[in-house]
């Protein structure tokens, strides 16, 4: 269903009986047991239900999100702000057949980190489950934001969380420098929707979902690239946070998925513009580079900001290309595929395999979770495209099935060897419930012949890999310390003049506060009062 359809869909819902609490029902089961959760560690910090009630809460939810298809679509209106003149669109959320699948993959995820957070018991506490709750429930409000004022509220909550929380997880004051560059990367993706606000006002138009301005599109394509890492390509967050699985998965992926739901929301009208293929372009570089880092990534953890820089730049692909429907599609894969893999610490064959599932899921292939990625056009750009997805799919073969590095649960009690893999599976068996059911991208054939070319493709580097020296993994500290790369060198140099120019208005500063700083006020005021009187007839 495209965005035209769309509208008119929800123009036709009069007949409809409308729950909008459902989207209210969901988040507070997930915001109520974190906040439950943070009392007991005040009050009963060795509770020991405490990881069945953030369980129970996590399930709850999950159910709560398929009671929204017997209602589909509705809105959540909050009170609207005053004054008016200013707020011309109230905060709402609204929940269709687009956002509903990214809302499932959330409260999926956030499910299964807490099922297999047993393998991680000696790091993980009521705090850190709380955390992981609360980041699902804002990743729901994000996913259902039905106008730009809305969703910039909720980037700002998930961005400052991001801030407090790796601020807390790393030390020194270089990686903290790095935290506060990465947070001042997606506040300028903030700054580019509001910029996009202000062009849509200027030309006569209510900024919402439903009408944006025809100049306004790419402002919102660029805001999501930003925020992502893929325009300009950069990496979003500092890769050596000690923040791993869990909350660490959550936070990246959640994150990620709460931009590129902004892509869904583009009209394709607003993509005709010239600059348009330059911006495919720049996309296509980031997915070709962040699936050449995610296939040679010594392991997993380290590959992940190359994983989602490089889901995030097909999903760019997609919308330029004209098709909504392929962001979502990939935005599920980033969250039902990766966190699989993400979350898979134990070593376990069977279970190993099954992560291989991954692969069909991102093949594009007739009736897969990402079949409806290429319906749009993509012109000249297909040999690239075919080309980075298949590194994609190539590197994730690769993880899936890595043996080293990966625990055992022998040390846990009986019920860990049965919880932990219904966790993993969870996800996988979203990955095919998505593909073949519950949303307007399920069930399509797709470019069905670009798919098996990728697939053949992707076989032929599974078999290269262990053969071909230039394919395997590189080292860890080449992947860890992006500063050895040539593009991160660029970016520091910026970095380096930002900071000359802070040490020159720092000197400055000093200097006008300092016990001469009267005598140079007064020389200045001397100056300006001598350059007016110059200028006087």
């Amino acid at each position: 269903m495209g965005i035209a359809d769309r509208r008119e869909h929800r123009g036709n819902k009069t007949d409809t009986i409308v729950f909008p609490m459902l989207i209210l029902i969901s988040c507070l089961l997930l915001f109520i047991t974190a906040l439950a959760l943070m009392i007991l560690q005040v009050t009963q910090p060795n509770a020991r239900y405490a990881w069945l009630a953030a369980v129970g809460g996590a399930m709850l939810a999950l159910i709560s999100v398929f009671f929204w298809l017997t209602q589909m679509p509705f809105d959540l209106t909050l009170p609207a702000w005053q004054p008016s003149t200013v707020f011309i669109n109230p905060i709402q959320f609204h929940a269709d057949r687009l956002s509903w699948p990214l809302a499932l993959s959330i409260t999926a995820l956030t499910l299964t980190i807490l099922l297999t957070a047993i393998t991680r018991s000696a790091v993980t506490n009521s705090l850190t489950w709380a955390g992981t709750l609360a980041l699902g429930g804002i990743g729901l409000l994000a996913v259902t934001a039905d106008n730009p004022l809305t969703l910039l509220l909720v980037w700002g909550a998930l961005d400052l969380t991001e801030l407090v929380t790796q601020l807390r997880a790393v030390d020194g004051p270089t990686n903290n420098e790095k935290i506060v560059v990465s947070f001042s990367t997606r506040a300028l993706g903030i700054g580019l929707l509001l910029w996009a606000n202000i062009v849509s006002v200027a030309q006569g138009n209510t900024f919402n979902f439903q009408s944006i301005a025809p100049d306004a599109g790419l402002y919102l394509v660029a805001a999501a690239g930003l925020r992502l890492g893929v325009l300009p390509l950069h990496l979003p967050y500092s890769s050596e946070s000690t923040l791993r699985r869990g909350i660490g998965t959550s936070l990246r992926l959640v994150s990620a998925v709460s931009s590129l739901v902004l892509l869904a929301h583009i009209p394709t009208e607003s993509l005709t513009s010239a600059l348009t293929p330059f911006l495919l372009g720049l996309a296509v570089i980031a997915a070709l580079y962040g699936g050449w880092m995610w296939l040679r990534a010594p392991e997993e953890l380290t590959g992940r900001p190359y994983w989602i820089i490089s889901l995030a730049a097909l999903s760019i692909i997609s919308a330029l290309s004209g098709s909504p429907l392929g962001a979502v599609a990939w935005g599920c894969a980033l969250i039902l595929v990766g966190g699989a893999l993400f979350l898979a610490s134990v070593q376990q064959v069977w279970l190993n395999r099954a992560l291989l599932v991954g692969i069909w899921s991102l093949s594009s292939l007739p009736f897969s979770l990402t079949a409806s990625a290429w319906i749009g056009r993509l012109g000249f750009f297909i040999p690239f495209i075919i080309a980075a997805q298949a590194l994609l799919m190539a590197g994730f073969a690769r993880h899936a099935l890595r043996s080293t590095g990966r625990t055992t649960l022998d040390s846990q009690p009986g019920w860990a060897n049965k919880v932990y893999p219904a966790g993993i599976i969870l996800l996988i068996a979203f990955q095919i419930l998505l593909g073949v059911l519950g949303w307007d991208g399920a069930r399509q054939i797709g470019a069905w012949l670009q798919a098996l070319l990728v697939s053949l493709l992707t076989f032929g580097l599974v078999w290269a890999t262990p053969r071909l020296r230039i394919l395997n993994p590189i080292r860890a500290h080449w992947v860890s310390n992006p500063a050895a790369s040539g593009l991160s060198t660029f970016y520091s140099g910026l970095w380096i003049i930002y900071r000359a120019l802070g040490r020159i208005s720092d000197a400055i500063t000093k200097t006008l506060e300092g016990e001469g700083g009267i005598m140079w006020t007064l020389l200045f005021l001397a100056l300006f009062v001598l350059l007016l009187t110059q200028g006087t007839p």
